[in-house]
């Protein structure tokens, strides 16, 4: 499995940044152009959670790793001592994440805000 790691301001301005990288991926996998999309909404969606729309104090560490079938992206926020940041997907966006991915999680391990999303080839 191969695993490609990037680190970004925990800024919005700087998502775009995991959708290409997301994208590139994708498309190396011959995702389709639709899947490809979804992924990209997907990851729009869940790095919004962490970087709020204003952008946060921190960094965001953001871990693509190819699967056989699919991508598996993860997430995980370091922000200033003593910033929290909500880790509960509203019923709009968990509808969003239903729709456009395989799974998709938002939660905190070790203090730590996190996500994990995955992603599969249509018809795998």
């Amino acid at each position: 499995m191969d695993q490609v790691s990037i680190e970004i301001p925990a800024s919005p301005v700087y998502v775009g940044v995991v959708r290409l990288v997301a994208s590139g991926l994708a498309s190396r996998l011959d995702f389709t152009w639709d899947d490809i999309e979804d992924l990209k909404i997907a990851v729009d969606e869940l790095c919004s959670y962490l970087t709020g729309t204003r952008g946060r104090d921190g960094t965001l560490e953001i871990r693509f790793t190819v699967l056989d079938k699919g991508i598996e992206i993860t997430g995980e926020a370091r922000f200033a001592p003593g910033f929290t940041v909500k880790t509960e997907l509203t019923d709009f966006s968990r509808q969003i994440l239903e729709t456009v991915a395989d799974s998709a999680t938002l939660d905190r391990s070790d203090g730590l805000p996190r996500f994990r999303l995955v992603k599969t080839r249509r018809g795998q």
